[in-house]
């Protein structure tokens, strides 16, 4: 496999990641900031906000202002959508 190809995959499951966090029972509806869901997924700054990229793009999550940082709240969606469903 290539790097590129491992990279991207490693980004699908940071951004699974982010909606478990933000979808689990118990999560509230509100969201949660990007330093928060940083923490608890122990993820690369980068790397985060990429997957929040691919999931703003998929319509999965909104991003809004919040102090210093982002809230990130989930848009209806339970799973992130793959490149497959975003088309079908």
């Amino acid at each position: 496999m290539s790097a590129s190809a491992s990279y991207h995959r490693d980004l699908e499951a940071l951004a699974s990641r982010v909606l478990e966090c933000l979808t689990k029972p118990g999560a509230g509806r509100d969201g949660r900031t990007a330093w928060e869901l940083k923490m608890e997924l122990k993820a690369a700054h980068t790397s985060l906000f990429t997957a929040l990229g691919m999931l703003v793009e998929r319509g999965a999550v909104r991003l809004a202002p919040h102090e210093l940082t982002v809230l990130v709240s989930p848009a209806g969606a339970t799973t992130p959508k793959t490149p497959s469903e975003l088309t079908a």
